[in-house]
């Protein structure tokens, strides 16, 4: 991965229940994704003029920035530490009636306790009769009532002591490169992820109601998370050269050595196997010894050299049969 990328795209958030391995939401609709890693330190001064002799970091946190721009009544449980219930609850509606001449209007549900008719100067409160409020000052008129009806609602409490739990975060998000090609795909897995409990809801006419998810890594077996790149799109891993597990090896005719094959990728990589369907392999000489998929084999005695090579780079090695 060596060539120019750019992550520039927001990523998508899986939040999964590791208890029950179940993905409790899928936020695709996200104005900001982020991670931020910060730490302490203490410095150790020391000799003359005080020099900087150490360094000593601790209390490492790895926090995450995720705002939704989608609404999902399981944002607002997940901060809360409850569940959204399905139940029959009390629901307050507001609803334009119509008044006939004997100043009696129905309602479209049954009002549970007393109803709030609304007059020029304020709303009056009136007992009704099932759904029928009666009252002559109404008649031939439209008149907005508020009150209560028994519905079937989804429902979630915010507790006093009710607060969120930890759950498996996986963010995905996508890597391009200079061509603006999508080049890898790239994964951020927290095993054990603390939402912070923060919840605001917007309300205002001019903007739409943004949810977050933010929160910090708890450590898991001295991990807080791992970060994963897959090429797609012909993607392939670029390296800087090859290098094989055996530089010289002595065989006896008819014995076999088998080769690993190592591709370097420079700084701050580590090595990486490669898959002998991409690499050629090739002998000076076959009456001596033939290196075929990975395998040295040893024909007859002498000296002479393999090679294997991946079209860009080559490594040898040099086989004596005695």
């Amino acid at each position: 991965m060596t060539e120019n990328l750019f992550a520039v795209s927001t990523a998508d958030a899986l939040l999964i229940d590791s208890s029950s391995d179940t993905l409790v939401i899928k936020a695709k609709a996200l104005l900001n994704s982020s991670m931020e890693q910060s730490m302490q330190s203490t410095d150790l001064n020391a000799g003359r003029g005080s020099q900087l002799k150490f360094v000593y970091n601790y209390q490492k946190v790895l926090a995450f920035q995720i705002e939704a721009a989608d609404f999902s009544p399981v944002y607002l449980a997940l901060q809360t530490g409850s569940e959204v219930k399905n139940k029959m609850s009390k629901y307050f509606t507001e609803e334009l009636v119509t008044f006939d001449s004997t100043g009696k209007g129905t309602l479209s549900q049954t009002p549970i306790g007393n109803v709030y008719v609304e007059s020029p100067a304020n709303h009056v409160t009136k007992t009704p009769t099932g759904k029928e409020i009666t009252d002559i000052s109404y008649a031939d008129k439209e008149l907005k009532v508020v009150y209560q009806f028994n519905a079937q609602v989804d429902e979630l409490t915010i507790g006093a002591n009710d607060f969120p739990r930890s759950y498996k975060l996986v963010l995905i998000s996508d890597i391009f490169n200079a061509d603006g090609d999508k080049a890898y795909e790239q994964q951020i897995e927290v095993p054990r992820y603390k939402l912070d409990g923060a919840l605001s809801v917007n309300l205002a006419h001019d903007s739409v109601a943004q949810f977050t998810l933010n929160g910090k890594a708890l450590t898991d077996n001295d991990m807080y998370a791992t970060v994963k790149w897959l090429p797609v799109n012909g993607t392939t891993v670029k390296v800087s050269s090859l290098a094989t597990d055996v530089s010289e090896v002595t065989l006896a005719v008819g014995e076999k050595q088998a080769v690993l094959t190592l591709g370097l990728r420079g700084g701050g990589y580590s090595n990486v196997i490669m898959k002998n369907s991409d690499l050629t392999f090739t002998s000076d000489d076959e009456l001596i010894a033939k290196f075929v998929n990975g395998e040295i084999t040893a024909i007859g005695t002498g000296e002479t050299n393999v090679k294997v090579s991946d079209g860009t780079y080559t490594d040898v090695i040099e086989v004596v049969v005695s």
